[in-house]
């Protein structure tokens, strides 16, 4: 079994000694429970990524863009002139 050093503020600090008078548990056994249900948050937490959101988006060609991002600021001037044109 393995020994970790754990550095903690003041307000942690405080906060594991009250859940061990709650508890009745040891440092050890406080610190494992918030491991495991860490991971259990973890482990339902959705995997999503952005690519994964925005493809099922159906935005058509282009999306919304005003053009490709590597021509942004033109893109950007072009929009801003259409706008005050109108």
């Amino acid at each position: 079994m393995a020994t970790k050093t754990l550095r903690m503020d003041p307000e942690d600090e405080a906060r594991l000694e009250r859940i061990q008078r709650k508890t009745g548990w040891t440092v050890s056994d406080v610190l494992k429970e918030g491991v495991r249900l860490l991971e259990e948050t973890l482990a339902k937490a959705p995997t999503t990524e952005a690519y994964e959101v925005y493809s099922r988006l159906e935005l058509g060609p282009g999306g919304y863009s005003s053009g490709p991002a590597s021509k942004s600021r033109e893109a950007a001037r072009a929009a801003i002139l259409r706008k005050h044109k109108k």
